[in-house]
């Protein structure tokens, strides 16, 4: 089998879905998505969920939402649906996503909240559904979201974190930005009833294994985007505090996310859902099955190596 076969069988085809209102946050999501859907070769399906019962039967497509589609299609996206559908919104919008390679979501919608940046929705969808999910915002209201900069991914030696740096990696790939790959240790850990107390292992210890387990992520990551910029950035720090403070000037964040919840139940305080609440920029969580068969494989050879 060549190369080109190869890639025709493992490529994702499934589309990007976003869910859409006709807010300016709304229409920001449609666009950012557009964009990924046509570098990466997909369709993109539009859905604004209405208040009602499935059963209510089709509703007719609003202006803003048909202008929507033909916004996304001078982007370059196939567009294979743009409708409006009745139902729970998380609930509606799980069901797309069980049929999704991404779910995009806006941020500064009815849902969102003073201080809080994302709404109801995006933080009962997280975690509840099996693809990645991205919620797009600019650093204000009304700003879009910022079409340069670095990909900065989350690295923290988990399947989760595994997944969020190779979807980093190929989104940045893909849209020809760098990557950036940040792993942060620190010498305070949690107890078993959540009290914080100090690690036993010395300083320099802690900072030779967070090296160590950056190298060999970023190695994966060379292995299967061999012609990808990537950036190592290891930090004594939070993961939460050094991912926001380079927000400000990532195109996006892309993280991992490894608590379980179910659709709809929201669980603030990790350092995926602080990011999503707070951060200036597009933030991408990853699952870990959501992990691309070019990271499967890529993990696998190095296995082999060694």
């Amino acid at each position: 089998m060549d190369g080109q076969a190869a890639e025709a069988i493992t490529r994702d085809i499934r589309p990007v879905v976003v869910g859409v209102d006709r807010s300016d946050s709304g229409r920001d999501a449609a666009e950012w998505a557009a964009d990924l859907a046509a570098v990466w070769g997909v369709s993109l399906r539009l859905v604004h969920v209405l208040p009602g019962t499935p059963d209510d039967g089709p509703s007719p497509v609003p202006p803003w939402l048909a202008e929507l589609a033909r916004g996304a299609e001078r982007a370059g996206a196939d567009v294979d649906a743009a409708g409006v559908v009745s139902g729970a919104t998380v609930q509606m919008l799980a069901d797309q996503a069980s049929r999704a390679r991404l779910l995009v979501l806006g941020s500064y919608g009815e849902g969102a909240w003073s201080g809080m940046l994302a709404g109801s929705v995006a933080l009962g969808l997280i975690g509840g559904v099996p693809c990645p999910v991205a919620v797009v915002r600019g650093p204000a209201p009304q700003v879009p979201p910022p079409r340069g900069g670095p990909v900065v991914a989350g690295v923290d030696g988990s399947a989760a974190g595994h997944a969020a740096l190779m979807l980093g990696a190929d989104i940045a790939e893909s849209l020809g930005a760098r990557l950036v790959a940040v792993h942060t240790w620190t010498d305070i850990v949690l107890g078993p009833h959540g009290d914080a107390r100090r690690s036993r292992e010395d300083e320099s210890v802690l900072a030779e294994e967070g090296a160590h387990l950056l190298d060999t992520e970023v190695d994966l990551v060379a292995a299967a985007h061999p012609a990808l910029p990537v950036e190592r950035i290891l930090a004594e720090d939070t993961a939460l505090r050094a991912l926001m403070h380079r927000a400000a000037s990532a195109r996006m964040l892309v993280v991992g996310y490894r608590g379980r919840h179910e659709i709809g139940e929201m669980m603030p305080g990790s350092t995926s859902n602080g990011l999503v609440e707070f951060a200036p920029c597009p933030v991408v969580v990853a699952k870990p099955d959501s992990v691309g068969d070019a990271g499967r494989a890529a993990r696998s050879s190095a296995t082999v190596a060694r």
